[in-house]
């Protein structure tokens, strides 16, 4: 009597044929259930899993959109398959379509055989100015690029601090040419704008780090700017940067929690004071700022990026970071409120990002 076929996922029974004698005399659905597992059993194989591709290629690249896009820098985007293969990675970036430098990615090494993104932080471009790049991985069977993208810088946006209009400010430039108002304050001198340098005063580059992953990680020094995109408010440093000694211009340097402490004790102590250090009118800080800016000193609300890499509280707190610090971990600084006269001492992570003021050594 013929049978039919029977198959699930993991097993497969071929067609067979089996044939009763007409004189056995033994009960027949009973045997053919014995045959029918005996070749389950005995026969089938379950099918082999397919193997993954461990062959070696060339890489695969693919191109993606800019980030982070500001005035003076931007974050470069690519996706990698390094094909099995330790692959190195870079982009090629110009403000012209026919001549390309060359930038590493950070990290600048694949292996594998999973496509993973690799970005590139480029500073110091120039506003309003449209730049290309693509990304590039080399190994051993291969080089690939993926295709052009283009992006353009932003435009410099006109300064609307509100300065105290009937007291007298100097000027100071930073290594990068920025331009930065000063305010004599009994016998100290202060820069009346946040530092917005990206450069210490050697002309070393800062470390830009973008991501989050990476900032809450960090023990050594770094910068990055409000959301990734904010300029108005100057940078957000770590401490770390301000320990370097090199932040300030030459002659200038990150003040003291002393100096600090002076600061304002000279406009009637921790209680007050706030609001004659702020900037007035509520063109930066929120309703209800009371500030007056009798002081010149002229504080603005940067807001903070925490130890973990969020950022907080830009138009409604400042943070500003001391040389000083409190143990291994900690660094001290000052905290001023949109809605409290009040200036508030701070001990917090050196990973935290903070506005910077200078003081004239």
């Amino acid at each position: 009597m013929p049978f039919g076929t029977f198959f699930d996922k993991k097993y497969q029974i071929c067609n067979f044929n089996f044939v009763m004698k007409k004189n056995l005399k033994i009960n027949q659905p009973i045997i053919f259930a014995v045959i029918l597992l005996m070749l389950v059993l005995s026969n089938c194989k379950k099918k082999p899993d397919t193997p993954e591709n461990t062959d070696p290629a060339e890489p695969k690249v693919y191109s993606d959109t800019a980030s982070f896009v500001s005035q003076t820098w931007a974050t470069l985007n690519g996706i990698v398959n390094p094909g099995n293969l330790l692959t190195t990675i870079s982009f090629e970036f110009t403000d012209s379509v026919a001549v390309f430098k060359t930038f590493s990615a950070n990290p600048d090494t694949l292996s594998g055989n999973t496509a993973i993104r690799r970005t590139a932080n480029i500073t110091g471009l120039t506003p309003n100015t449209t730049y290309y790049f693509r990304p590039k991985a080399v190994n051993t069977l291969g080089e690939a690029h993926g295709p052009v993208k283009e992006f353009t810088t932003l435009k410099i946006e006109e300064s609307d601090i509100v300065f105290n209009p009937v007291l007298t400010y100097g000027e100071i430039n930073d290594i990068e040419g920025n331009v930065y108002k000063t305010i004599q304050i009994d016998d100290q001198t202060w820069m009346a704008q946040n530092l917005a340098v990206t450069k210490y005063n050697d002309g070393e580059q800062i470390p830009l780090v973008v991501d989050n992953s990476t900032w809450l990680s960090l023990d050594s020094d770094a910068y990055s700017w409000y959301a990734n995109i904010e300029v108005k408010y100057g940078a957000l440093y770590n401490w770390y940067a301000v320990n370097s000694g090199k932040l300030c211009p030459a002659g200038w340097r990150v003040p003291t929690d002393e100096d600090w402490t002076n600061l304002t004790d000279f406009f009637g102590g921790d209680d007050v004071a706030g609001d004659k250090l702020k900037e007035a009118t509520y063109t930066h800080w929120a309703n209800p700022n009371r500030g007056s800016n009798s002081s010149g000193f002229t504080a603005l609300p940067g807001g903070s990026r925490s130890s973990s890499g969020i950022y907080n509280a830009v138009k409604r707190d400042g943070y500003w970071w001391t040389s000083s610090y409190s143990d291994s971990n900690r660094g001290v600084g000052r905290r001023l409120y949109y809605d409290y006269a009040i200036i508030d001492e701070i001990i917090t992570n050196k990973r935290t990002g903070a506005s910077v003021r200078c003081i004239r050594e």
